[in-house]
């Protein structure tokens, strides 16, 4: 992986879990709420709660202006506590959602992202472009979590993005449920 990206994007939100899975799970509905979603497709499946086999293709403008198209597969659903997807197009590689339930009506959301870029002239650029395409894509998932946020009916908490980069420790592994 030449070109990898390892984010890890954590969100703390007051809301009733049930909600805040069902809103995260409908990947199909996510443009209705995610800004810079421009388009989700229905490649696999069918609308509404993600299920193992289903693909959507997704185009998203970035705060720098260009476009990635990728699809995301679901391959693995465990309701109400995680999702994990092989995605491919612009971006290549896997991703994990998982929801945990604190105390009260918090949980904690976070989305971890291991992929690479393949479009030629990001790969061309990333040794000197990677702080911009990080800062684009923090910006995208902050995004994410205030449209997730009034979507689900919750109160976003906190946003907390992270990158674990090539070379460091624990940059092959996606974290556990």
């Amino acid at each position: 992986m030449s070109a990898g990206y390892h984010f890890v994007s954590t969100y703390r939100v007051a809301g009733d879990p049930v909600r805040v899975w069902d809103v995260l799970s409908d990947v199909a509905g996510w443009a209705r709420w995610w800004p810079e979603l421009e388009r989700v497709e229905i490649v696999a499946g069918s609308a509404g709660a993600a299920q193992v086999g289903s693909v959507h293709r997704h185009t998203i403008r970035t705060p720098l202006g260009y476009r990635l198209t990728y699809e995301i597969e679901i391959t693995a659903l465990d309701r109400m506590r995680s999702v994990d997807a092989a995605v491919r197009g612009d971006l290549a590689g896997r991703g994990r959602a998982a929801v945990a339930a604190s105390e009260g009506d918090e949980a904690t959301i976070w989305f971890a992202w291991l992929v690479e870029t393949t479009k030629p002239w990001m790969r061309r650029t990333s040794p000197l472009a990677r702080p911009a395409f990080t800062w684009a894509h923090h910006r995208l998932m902050s995004g994410f979590g205030q449209g997730f946020a009034a979507a689900s009916g919750a109160r976003l908490v906190s946003v907390v993005h992270s990158e674990i980069r090539p070379g460091e420790p624990g940059f092959w592994v996606m974290p556990e449920v």
